[in-house]
């Protein structure tokens, strides 16, 4: 003889009901951060696709210009940029850029609420016989790996990070020209 089980059987409603309640766990929350995540991402993606120069670090009260003329004549105008080009999703993708003299990748998240994280960054291994007396390319490297959150503010790109002391920095960037 088969056993056969009905549909209305208190046993299966409990089960059916159980894994719908389950199931409403796990996907809405899913839905709901997507959507913060997308209305992330849309902002973001008015920082992604461009390429950013650093023109100011501000740390402790005190404002570092980055001096870019003076850059150009020592034939680094190219130093401190950065880019972040989008990967699969608006919020996950690979930055990039150039420190004094090297190229530099890492993969980047941007999260809700403006966080952002740059991973691992590698770059190329090139001596430099010369940097900015304002700031090393370690320095660089190492304020872009603490990077916690950004902001765009008038078309400026800012970078919040900290110093090895735990004091907040702030990274300032324009728009390299052409790049809109």
């Amino acid at each position: 003889m088969k056993n056969v089980i009905k549909a209305n059987e208190p046993g299966l409603r409990g089960a059916a009901l159980c894994a719908v309640i389950i199931m409403s766990a796990i996907v809405f929350p899913l839905k709901a951060n997507g959507a913060a995540a997308r209305e992330n991402g849309e902002d973001f993606r008015n920082v992604a696709g461009k390429e950013w120069m650093l023109f100011e670090v501000r740390t402790g009260g005190k404002t570092i210009s980055i001096d870019r003329m003076k850059l150009e004549t020592g034939n680094m105008g190219g130093a401190f940029t950065i880019s972040f080009r989008e990967g699969e999703s608006p919020n996950e993708g690979q930055a990039g850029g150039m420190g004094v003299p090297n190229r530099f990748f890492a993969p980047y998240t941007a999260g809700s609420r403006k966080t952002l994280s740059i991973g691992n960054i590698a770059s190329t291994m090139m001596f430099a016989f010369m940097e900015p007396e304002e700031l090393k390319e370690r320095e660089y490297f190492d304020y872009l790996a603490k990077t916690t959150r950004w902001d765009l503010r008038k078309e400026k790109l800012e970078l919040h990070s900290s110093n090895i002391n735990g004091a907040e920095v702030i990274l300032v960037f324009a728009l390299l020209p052409g790049s809109r």
